[in-house]
């Protein structure tokens, strides 16, 4: 019996569509696949979504700048625009952390850095509007031309705008300046093993001087925890790294109480985070006027994520709790942001019962970007107490508890500020930071004879002021 024509279409058609699946997956066995550390465009693409609707949903400085959200959308498209195809891994972390520091948030951070390949070989050091070239020993690489004005040939002011565009507010750009692949990527240099940089210096020709570029960064760290010391018989020295070790930590109680009856206390707060309140309570008594009204209020992003209770690691507790002076009150109601939560008040340092004789210590902080968390509100209230200095630079204003999440696809963990803080006036604090007294840029060692020089004639010259 012959075969009915509508069958064997049924046949030919099932044929042809078989035939055309075994092309296509060969073409996916033939396809060379991508080399390890590249992502395709579907997987940037998906990064990029998550990104996007991760700063969307939990990101507090989007509240106060909404038109950031639209410049971040524009950013995204360019970025998946500009890679058709697939992009190395290591320059979508560079794009990503481009588009977060969008945010404006000092408290945004990437998970890692781009795996550098090539590191600038010198440290650099601003000096108001010039940067000093230095080698491992903290000395210029040319005493009659300390200064660096050209990297690869190109003028340090284009560096320092690659470095800028990915740099969170204040963050300083000595350390960005440091990747070298990564600006030079971005200004559209090609790799190589050495760098040409320019040096120049008063009333003298400049003097190229080519050198092999550096595969890891062989600086010393700050140190992790604190550190004791004696810099003479009456000034000590604390170096403060996490601050929640004090909470736990009693031989550091111990030896913190003992540094508390020095003449001259200098505490190195450039690296210090954390959100233990101890030390600011420690520091606050005898320098601190009691008070029954908050020192600080909060509030975080309103998210179905985040519960009622997520600022309360922090210290914070519902407004409910105090009775707050009709000024203050009215302050807080004015700042009507629906994508905010309620009100949390931070109690005062110092309560009426724990009032302590005035101080006579003398107390110096060194602070600097790195003052973070718990640190901020220390900085901030310190520069109102007597018989204290601060030195060093602005600080950035990271303050907030943070809202974490991993792209899928990259693995790259980012990290973004999902409450803002406020002061016991209402004002906003978060990203604003605070300026020292005496604005300076603080190596790492410090000459500390030439700064207890210093440290004293001030003092001094204050007391008879007083």
């Amino acid at each position: 019996m012959a075969m009915r024509s509508g069958f064997r279409e049924i046949v030919y058609l099932f044929l042809l569509v078989l035939l055309i699946s075994s092309l296509q997956l060969l073409r996916f066995v033939l396809q060379k696949p991508l080399p390890q550390g590249v992502l395709t465009h579907a997987q940037m693409v998906l990064d990029l979504q998550v990104l996007q609707q991760q700063l969307n949903d939990y990101s507090a400085f989007v509240v106060l700048e909404p038109d950031r959200l639209k410049l971040l959308s524009q950013r995204i498209k360019q970025v998946s625009a500009r890679y058709p195809q697939s992009i190395p891994l290591n320059r979508f972390n560079t794009e990503v952390r481009k588009l977060v520091c969008l945010l404006d948030d000092p408290g945004a951070s990437i998970s890692a850095w781009p795996m550098a390949t090539a590191l600038l070989p010198l440290s650099l050091q601003q000096m108001q509007q010039q940067w000093l070239a230095l080698d491992n020993d903290g000395k210029p690489l040319d005493l009659s031309r300390p200064f660096l004005s050209h990297i690869d040939g190109l003028p340090i002011r284009l560096w320092l705008q690659a470095a800028s565009s990915m740099a969170v507010p204040r963050q300083p750009l000595a350390p960005l300046l440091q990747q070298l692949q990564v600006l030079r990527q971005e200004l559209g240099l090609r790799d190589k093993t050495t760098v040409t940089l320019t040096l120049t210096g008063d009333n003298i020709d400049a003097v190229n001087v080519e050198l092999p570029v550096r595969n890891n960064l062989t600086g010393k760290r700050p140190p992790a925890i604190s550190q004791w010391q004696w810099l003479d018989t009456a000034t000590e020295l604390f170096r403060f790294g996490d601050l929640n070790r004090l909470e736990s930590d009693r031989q550091l109680q111990r030896d913190f109480q003992k540094a508390l009856q020095a003449k001259t206390l200098i505490l190195d707060m450039r690296q210090s985070s954390g959100f233990s309140p101890m030390l600011l309570q420690l520091l606050a008594k005898g320098r601190q006027y009691p008070a029954t009204q908050p020192m600080g209020y909060a509030r975080y992003r309103r998210s179905s994520q985040l519960r009622s209770d997520f600022l309360s690691p922090l210290g914070f507790v519902p407004l409910n709790h105090f009775q707050l002076f009709p000024p203050i009150s009215a302050i807080l109601n004015s700042q009507q942001q629906p994508e905010l939560s309620q009100w949390y008040a931070r109690p005062p340092i110092i309560a009426p019962k724990d009032v302590a004789p005035a101080t006579t210590q003398q107390l110096v902080l060194l602070v600097g970007a790195g003052c973070r968390n718990e640190c901020e509100w220390l900085a901030y209230y310190a520069k109102g107490w007597r018989k204290t200095l601060l030195i060093g630079e602005h600080t950035s204003g990271d303050m907030g508890r943070k809202h974490e999440f991993r792209l899928p696809a990259s693995e790259m963990t980012v990290s973004i500020s999902a409450s803002l803080m406020y002061d016991q006036y209402g004002n906003l604090l978060s990203g604003q930071g605070t300026a020292p007294d005496l604005q300076l840029a603080l190596p790492q060692t410090l000459p500390w004879p030439k700064l207890l020089q210093a440290l004293r004639q001030h003092f001094t010259t204050t007391a008879k002021v007083e």
